[in-house]
This record gives C-alpha cells, structure tokens and sequence, in this order.
C-alpha cells in the first residue's frame, strides 16, 4: 500500500446540494418553449462549476505528509530498518532513512523541526556519531513538548558510557540470555503505549534474547520485559532526559537472522517478529497513523433455519446470554430454507436487531457448491450466488428480517473469479476461516498477515474469522484489538450441546481486554472497514475496504473526509452516491477517490456501484432438485435430532473429522433412518408382543378358581 497522500478530485458537501439560486431558476425556465435551450445552459452551468470545484481543489491542496527518521550508520539495512519499515508502512507513515554523515545529519536535524516528523529512531551503535544536545534541542516542540526518540538495536557489544549518557544514567549496558523450553513477552502497565497489549503475555519468537542492565530504576517505565524462569528481563523501557521522552529497545534474536526471509502464518506470529516497533510506532503516530474508528466483533453460526430449538441451539436462550453477556449472534442462513421459518421465532430474531442478525450461508449448502471449477463450472457457481440473493429476498419478504449481503462459504472459500462475481451482484464482502482464495497463494509477508481484510483478490473484501470452539489465548484477542482489526467468531449448533452458555466466556474476554467493543451485524461491521489519518488540516484520509459506507464523524466538529479505495477495474464502477444522491468520481492510479464533508455527530452513507443491473426478482427460487431436498432434510435430522442423543453427536464430529462427501452424509443419515426406523418397529412388535403375553396371563389368571375351587364368573348378570 502506498504511503503518498491522496490526490484530491473533487469534494461533495451535502449540506450544498445544489451550487446555487441560479440553478433551480434556470430549471423553472426550462418548463417553457425554449426548455431545449436553457437545459443546455443547464448543463454548461452544471459543468463549470464542478469544474471550477475540481481544479479549485486539486491544486489548491497541500500535499500531507507524517513521517519517522531513522538515523543509521550506512551499509546493508539492519533488522531494525527493516522492522521500522514494516510499521511505518503498517501505519501509513513515511520512513525517511539518514545516514549519520555530516552533512547528513546537518539536513536530517533540519527536517526533524517540521511537523511532519512525528518520531525519530537511531541505530544504537550509530550514537557516537550524534550530537546528543543538537538532537534532543530539534526534537523539541515549544516549551511542553517533543518528538518521541527511539534508540533501537542494543546488544551487549553497545557502548556502555554511550548508553548512560543518552538515557540519563538509565541503562548502563545490555547482557544476553537463553532458554531451551522457551522465552515469554510480558507487556508492562504504560497504556500510553501498550494500549490493549497491558499487562499480557504472549510467546516469544526465539529461544534467545538480549536485555537491558537498569541502573536507575526510579526514572525508567517497562514496557516490555522478556520472563525466563519467572525472573523478568527488561527489552524495551522508557525514561526522561530533561523531559524529552527516550525509549531504548534492545535487538530481537530471530531463528531466522535474515529479515527478508520473515514469513508468518497468521496476525499472532507476524506481530510478536515486530511488536516492540510496532507499539512505539503506534504510539509516535497516535492519530496521524492509520487506525480505526471503532472496535468491532461478532458470533456468527452457521446452518441453522429459524425453528426453536434447532438442535443445541435454542433462541430464547441464547438472547438472554447476549443480553447478560453483551454480544451480538449473527445467523449464516441457508438460502435454501427461505420459506420455512417459525412465526414465534421470527418475531424474536426481528423484535431484537440489536442482538439477532442474517447473513447468506452459501445457496443449498450442498457440500462445497462453491468449489474448484473442474467441479464446479464459474457460470454455475454464478447462478448459484444470484440465486442465493433472490431467495434471501424473498426470505426477507416473508419475514421482516433485513439480511446482510455477507457470503460466509460453506465448508471452504471459493476460487477468485468467484469473488470478483460476488463483487459484481452486489455482495459486501465474504468471511470465512481463510481469507485467501482456494486457487489462490497466500502471502507470506508480515503485512498481509497483520491485517484480517484484505483486497488483493478481485478488490472485494475477503475477512478471516476464527473458530469458537477452539480455545482462545487472551494475548490473541488483545494482538487483533492493538491492530484494530475487527473481530469475527464463529460455530455450529453443536457448540452449545454443553450449554447455551458455551460463548460467554469468549464474550467476556473480548469485553475486558476493549472495554468499547461495539458487538454488531456482519454488514453493519463490513460497513465500517475503513481506516483513518489525520491531516496537518485537521480533516481525515480514509481508506475504504467496502464499496458501502458509513462514514461517522464522531470528532465534535464538521469535518471533510478525503476517501481512497483501490479499484483494479475501473469501468466495473457504475456510480457513486452520497445518502442516496449521484455524485462525480475519479479514478486515478488504481485508485478511486471522492471527498465528502460530514458534520459534526452525523453519518453519511456512501456506496460505490460495483457494476450489479441483476434483476433477483427474475431469479427462481423453486426447490426441484431431489438430491438438494433429501440433503437438507438428512442435514436436519443431523442437525436437530442426532445432536440431542451422545451418538448421534459422535457420528457427526466423526464425519467431519474425515471430511466425508455429501453422498456420505445423505448414505449415513438413510442408514440411520432406516436404523432408526427398523429399531423403533423393532421395540413396538416387542413392546406389543409383551403387551399380548401379560393380557393372556391376566386372562388366565383371572379363570382360576378361588379358595380351592370355585370359578368367578364372567358372565353378565
């Protein structure tokens, strides 16, 4: 992603709708005989003055720029270039790169004056060739404030006497330590800069560390401490010199020493490669980096229809546990059961938006019907998604219920090109236990990583969500809060067999470690994938990861948004509007931008047009297909009587641990019909035959004579 400012194209403030008097007059006259006349007029006006606002603003703009130096000694990039390369790019920031030179450092101190520098970071075996006193005099800001220092990459081959000076007698040197079963990170209690991190632990990336010797306990902050043998080794500590905030940060011991070999697997290891420069880099950039306007999560559960219960999960219980526990439960509904709802449960789920929201699960839910094209053909897979919606349509008709036009892909996520047609029927994004496309090859790079949405398939919003089910590390949720990515779980019916109580512990971790947490609808959250910065002007730069909107300016004031979004296709954008109404775009470099201005404690939605004319009410939504009919019915037999019973629950977790075939599942599910049948016509010729027995005996007992011979009688009177 590039770190340049936005280009300005044209700006839209809705509380002008119209440019002037002038306007609506010239649309009176044109009622008259000369209409064809003053509609050109009309149109000549209406062009000249967007003309006039888009060049007025293009090159009447300052270019708006944020950025952190780094002081080094030359050569080769060290790790600690690298890492401040990664978060600066993270938080859309600039890293200026000076060699500490004369005449270099002669410049740098001149650029360290302006306001665009937000941080300085030096190599710490590059501290003698810096005037420490003409350092510290350009990096203060007015008599109340300064730019943050980072001396980075200690080891114990560092200066000591170096050392002391620059941090105030502080540290004194560095020593080294190794683990065989292990090292843990520890983040101290300093919020300014751990934020949701404080007071966690999380693994560290290595068997091996350096630490710092603190001399002066009294004048430091631990920020971050490696723990060997429940003994703490300080790695990153902030101290005071003359009031000039000083952080030091030792060197990071990696297996893998090469940084341009760094891969990671998921956000937890990527961040703990970098997480010392990421919290200072944060800290530096505060709103001036991008950062998200809110805190989002969500549960979503995938399959059930709305019956009460559907297997382990019953509504009415689950609503209470949301209204004790404060979360919100999405259900990934399958298209298919549209038409087959119960009334009470319906009017639950619609009298409750705040709790109880809808998603699209697929189309049939026929195993993996968005599959690998060998198997599944695009134009079928195609259908399948329009479909999917003129269903939901109808589905939403029935009900009352708004649904959100998420896809969360049954069993796996779809190849690319599936995505792109998702794009171009107006879905909002897909979320699922990966991110990536099944075709597709996942980056391995830190960044990609460290972020849950990405746009790099099709430009369409692809999200990760996480299992329920599986136990969650606190540091994990606090990691995705730090890097403001949104929260997303998810799980099946079974997931409560052992209580519908079986999510409030995540619910509150989630709660505790961001106390702001907004729990919400997955379009809603969708709605708000968006990242800011604050300009020099005061205004924001946003960078939109949805084609829906909704802006919020929650700044006290009104404020203009300059909005970026990448656009690989271009002529696929039909429009873009503002609260409904069509305004201008450009499209410039892979990018589409727009301006939109925004008072202050309002919302503006925009949504940009991605190329969808799809009649859905033109769409079938017949159910003819027999394969498809006995699937979902096997399934809910699966689902609603199997999972109340220990085998029927054991059967299942057995068929999706070996990952069997839908011909599988309608094989098993007949099997135990037929099994189930057999065995009840079974009990009842049993429970009859005994029935029979006992009636034979109590007919015969009852002919038997009493005291010795007499027989009742069993005649009538």
């Amino acid at each position: 992603m590039p770190t340049s400012d936005f280009h300005i194209h044209l700006f839209t403030d809705n509380s002008r709708s119209e440019p002037s008097r002038g306007w609506r007059s010239l649309n009176e006259h044109a009622r008259g005989a000369d209409a064809a006349k003053y509609r050109r007029i009309i149109n000549l006006y209406r062009f000249f003055v967007w003309a006039v606002l888009f060049f007025t603003l293009t090159f009447s703009v300052r270019c708006y720029s944020a950025e952190i130096v780094f002081i080094h000694s030359g050569g080769s990039p060290s790790p600690e270039e690298h890492e401040l390369e990664l978060a600066t790019q993270f938080y859309g920031l600039s890293l200026k790169t000076v060699t500490a030179s004369t005449e270099q450092i002669a410049l740098a101190f001149g650029a360290i004056q302006t306001d665009t520098t937000l941080a300085v970071a030096i190599e710490a075996d590059t501290l003698a060739k810096v005037n420490q006193k003409a350092l510290l005099r350009a990096l203060r800001r007015g008599s109340e404030s300064s730019v943050p220092l980072l001396i980075l990459g200690v080891t114990p081959e560092t200066d000591q006497t170096l050392l002391s000076a620059w941090s105030g007698s502080t540290v004194i040197g560095a020593g080294s330590l190794r683990s065989s079963s292990g090292l843990r990170y520890s983040v101290g209690n300093e919020s300014a800069v751990t934020r949701q991190l404080t007071g966690i632990q999380f693994p560290f990336p290595g068997d091996k560390s350096f630490y710092l010797h603190i001399e002066n306990q009294s004048n430091s902050k631990a920020i971050m401490a490696v723990w060997k043998d429940h003994q703490s080794f300080p790695i990153f500590i902030e101290t005071d010199v003359h009031g000039q905030k000083i952080f030091l940060l030792c060197r990071t011991l990696f297996p893998v020493n090469n940084t341009a070999n760094w891969t990671a697997d998921n956000t937890e290891d990527a961040f703990e490669k970098i997480v010392p420069v990421m919290m200072f880099t944060k800290y530096s950039a505060g709103e001036r980096g991008w950062h998200a306007l809110h805190h989002y999560a969500n549960l979503t559960i995938d399959d059930p229809w709305l019956r009460e219960p559907y297997g382990s999960l019953s509504y009415q219980g689950l609503l209470k546990e949301m209204e004790k526990h404060n979360f919100h439960t999405t259900i990934a509904f399958i298209p298919w059961n549209f038409d087959r709802s119960q009334p009470g449960v319906v009017s639950l789920v619609r009298n409750h938006p705040d709790r109880f929201s809808i998603c699209i699960h697929g189309d049939t839910h026929a195993h993996k019907e968005f599959t690998d094209y060998g198997s599944k053909p695009l134009n079928v897979q195609v259908a399948a998604l329009k479909q999917s919606v003129a269903r939901m349509e109808k589905f939403q008709a029935y009900s009352g219920i708004p649904y959100d036009r998420v896809m969360v892909f049954p069993h796996s996520i779809a190849p690319e090109q599936t995505l792109e047609a998702l794009k171009a029927n107006g879905y909002l994004a897909t979320i699922n236990s990966q991110n990536v496309p099944m075709d597709s090859v996942k980056p391995t790079d830190l960044l990609f990583a460290m972020r849950s949405t990405t746009l790099l398939f099709g430009n369409f919003p692809s999200i990760i969500r996480y299992p329920a089910a599986l136990p969650t590390h606190g540091y994990a949720v606090a990691i995705e809060d730090f890097l403001d990515n949104p929260l997303f779980y998810y799980a099946h019916q079974d997931f409560f067999a052992k209580g519908i109580e079986a999510f409030d512990g995540l619910a509150d971790e989630v709660n505790s470690v961001e106390p702001d947490t907004k729990w919400s609808s997955l379009g809603d959250i969708v709605k708000h994938l968006y990242l800011l910065r604050l300009r020099e002007d005061s205004n924001y730069d946003v960078l939109a990861l949805s084609s829906s909107l909704l802006l919020d300016n929650t700044f006290g004031r009104g404020v203009a948004f300059y909005i970026k979004r990448a656009e690989s296709s271009p002529t696929a954008i039909i429009s873009v509007s503002v609260d409904g109404r069509h305004i201008p775009f450009q499209l410039h470099e892979g990018y589409l931008s727009l301006n939109v201005f925004v008072p202050a404690g309002e919302t503006r939605s925009i949504v940009i047009q991605d190329g969808n004319t799809t009649d859905f009410s033109s769409i079938s939504t017949s159910k003819k297909s027999l394969y498809v009919y006995v699937l979902r019915r096997i399934s809910d037999f699966r689902d609603i009587t199997l999972s109340r019973v220990q085998v029927g629950r054991a059967f299942t977790a057995s068929y999706y641990t070996h990952r069997g075939s839908a011909e599988l599942l309608i094989l098993g599910g007949l099997g135990l019909i037929v099994f189930g049948t057999f065995g009840g016509w079974r009990l009842f010729v049993m429970v009859r035959r005994k029935n029979v027995v006992q009636i034979a005996h109590k007919h015969s007992s009852d002919r038997q004579p009493r005291d010795g011979g007499e027989m009742i009688s069993q005649s009538p009177k």
